[in-house]
């Protein structure tokens, strides 16, 4: 089975406080977080202490788990080389995988470089001021801890809904602003993500809530994937409105892997980008496959289909990892002008692979290619197919034609 996380931050949005307090809800270990955060102090200037509150609350009548992070710490700006050094420095002491240390430290990354991306300056010399607080580097160092204690580092596909980011304005240390926040709104527009103003004239997604999002790599749904299995954890935010649940879901469960008796599956999650087009040459569809492949699409097919108004057009289906999705998309879209891209996230089932190298000789030379392998679960092989690429090499070495070299090569794998 693998594991899913899906974050229903699509009433309420997302802070740092609220994520933790989701992950606190699902079971991670108090403890743990807790003295992983006391760490702080310890690289952080001007950081004497910080307090934990850990409590069970409720928010129109649903029971949540908030957060508190009280920081004992000198007033002023840091800057983002100091925050990001003391993040470095702190996750070195976690006894914690070194994908969870990477998760913390980039959700410290991210919020520095959208803040000196909007103020102009170069990361090391932007001046934090509520961002650059000992509790934005608590909940980044908390939300590792607890998503590692939780199993939600490795071999975990993160899903996220909408993004709700509020209303109205805010006021900080640059005065009065509209929400979104600026270094929001930069995270925002860096990851492309999907958005949607209100429901209230609140601040309901903060810099740190969007950077954790950024930092996991999720694909956006607007529905849950398939799970089984599965527990919810419920996050309080700081304030408690009269008519909405000022709570974060995050849900979490397997995905089990239909295996069956003799073939050796794996489970993956791809996405499926789709796009239609009716006025592009084929010189220009034969371009984009190119550019698909050699940008990381792992196959590409045009379809012919009949569009609106009878006209002959094609369809183009990508298949792609998730993390690639938002990237071949936009590929898509430069290179054929088309107007939108479907994005489908979806599991599928491979088989388990292994590619060795073999030789053959021709002509009293030996030339090496390799060879992919398929086994069942009991080790016996189910398929072998020689690398294309490779007996393309070998044909042009010897001058001999491709089919010849093909054959030769088949026959010998035959006999192995």
């Amino acid at each position: 089975m693998s594991r899913v996380a899906f974050i229903d931050c699509q009433v309420a949005g997302i802070s740092g406080d609220m994520f933790l307090g989701a992950l606190l809800d699902l079971g991670a270990n108090p403890d743990r977080v807790v003295k992983a955060i006391k760490l702080i102090p310890k690289f952080l200037r001007g950081c004497s202490g910080i307090e934990v509150r850990i409590n069970k609350t409720t928010r129109c009548e649903l029971k949540a788990t908030q957060v508190q992070i009280v920081p004992n710490e000198v007033e002023g700006p840091r800057t983002g080389k100091e925050v990001l050094d003391a993040a470095i420095a702190c996750v070195k002491e976690l006894p914690i995988s070194q994908e969870a240390k990477e998760f913390a430290i980039k959700i410290v990354r991210t919020i520095t470089e959208a803040e000196s991306k909007i103020h102009g300056e170069h990361p090391d010399h932007t001046h934090l001021h509520e961002i650059g607080s000992a509790d934005t580097l608590a909940d980044a160092i908390g939300s590792a801890m607890a998503c590692e204690d939780l199993g939600l580092i490795k071999d975990c596909q993160w899903f996220c809904s909408p993004i709700a980011v509020g209303g109205g304005q805010v006021v900080s240390t640059h005065g009065s602003m509209s929400v979104p926040p600026p270094a929001v709104l930069e995270i925002v527009k860096n990851n492309n993500f999907p958005i949607r103003g209100g429901p209230l004239d609140f601040e309901l997604t903060t810099p740190t809530g969007a950077s954790i999002i950024a930092s996991l790599g999720v694909m956006f749904t607007n529905f849950l994937p398939s799970i089984r299995n599965i527990r919810v954890g419920y996050g309080a935010g700081m304030k408690n409105f009269p008519n909405l649940p000022n709570i974060l879901r995050i849900i979490i469960g397997d995905r089990e892997t239909p295996n069956g008796k003799s073939y050796n599956l794996v489970e993956e999650m791809v996405a499926v980008l789709e796009t239609n087009i009716d006025d592009v040459s084929g010189e220009i569809i034969g371009q984009t496959v190119d550019v698909l492949f050699e940008k990381g699409a792992k196959d590409v097919s045009v379809i012919p289909v009949v569009t609106k108004k009878g006209r002959p057009g094609q369809i183009i289906k990508v298949i792609s990892s998730l993390e690639d999705a938002p990237k071949l998309s936009r590929i898509l879209i430069d290179e054929t002008g088309s107007l939108g891209v479907r994005i489908t996230p979806t599991p599928r089932l491979v088989l388990k692979r292994e590619i060795n190298t073999a030789r053959i000789n021709i002509e009293g030379k030996s030339y090496e290619f390799r060879l992919k392998i398929a086994r069942d679960t009991s080790g016996k092989i189910i398929r072998m197919k020689p690398e294309f690429e490779d007996l393309k090499k070998i044909a042009k070495e010897t001058s001999l034609p491709l089919r010849h070299i093909i054959a030769k090569v088949l026959k010998n794998v035959g006999k192995e």
